[in-house]
């Protein structure tokens, strides 16, 4: 079978308030079976072979550093030794811990992950936790995937949240995600409103002139 790549983010292993906070369809405060059931929906899913693209909040908020960051790290370890996908990569979230601990996790993890070319296309896709109100290559078809906003925002463009909560708690195929987003025509240079922001005087240059002239 050949390699997929999946797409997911925004799992928050561990957070019991994320079954209240995001509506998802579990017992309140049961985060045993929260975890059991997200993890269930990315093994029947995801194959040993494929990829999965994680863009940020492995797990929920947790204190990543001293004796409580070797709990953390541990608890996360097995989290990741339960998912059957052998490649995890990474775009680090808000809940996450450094780029250094989340390489000894996964595969390989980005700050913000951008590169060319899909099944179908040769679009940019730029992946970040956070949603961007614009992004590289924009204007030429370029595609924005995100997480952090679990549903809330508004799709921008060809942009959208590929979070668990977005999904029906599950990773998603990358390619399916670009294809439906690359039927939705890019944003035109040409109609790009006026500025909206006010012209405004940095207040460094207002010290910088009440100085004596220099001659």
């Amino acid at each position: 079978m050949a390699k997929r790549i999946w797409v997911t983010a925004d799992t928050h292993f561990g957070h019991a308030d994320a079954i209240g906070l995001f509506a998802r369809p579990l017992a309140i405060n049961d985060v045993k079976s929260m975890d059991e059931f997200l993890l269930d929906r990315i093994n029947t899913r995801v194959n040993r072979r494929d990829h999965l693209l994680h863009l940020g909040d492995f797990t929920g908020p947790r204190v990543w550093k001293g004796d409580e960051g070797e709990v953390s790290m541990r608890y996360a370890t097995d989290l990741r030794e339960r998912i059957v996908c052998e490649t995890i990569e990474i775009v680090r979230g808000n809940h996450d811990p450094s780029r250094k601990r989340l390489k000894d996790l996964f595969d390989d993890a980005h700050e913000l992950l951008t590169f060319k070319g899909w099944a179908e296309g040769q679009e940019r896709i730029v992946c970040c936790h956070y949603p961007l109100r614009t992004w590289q290559g924009i204007f030429d078809g370029a595609m924005h995937l995100y997480g952090h906003a679990h549903g809330a925002f508004e799709a921008l463009g060809r942009s959208t949240d590929v979070g668990v909560d977005c999904w029906e708690y599950g990773p998603v195929l990358l390619d399916d995600v670009l294809s439906r987003l690359s039927e939705q025509p890019p944003p035109d240079r040409h109609q790009i409103p006026p500025r909206r922001q006010p012209m405004r005087a940095p207040r460094s240059a207002e010290k910088i002139a009440l100085r004596e002239p220099i001659y």
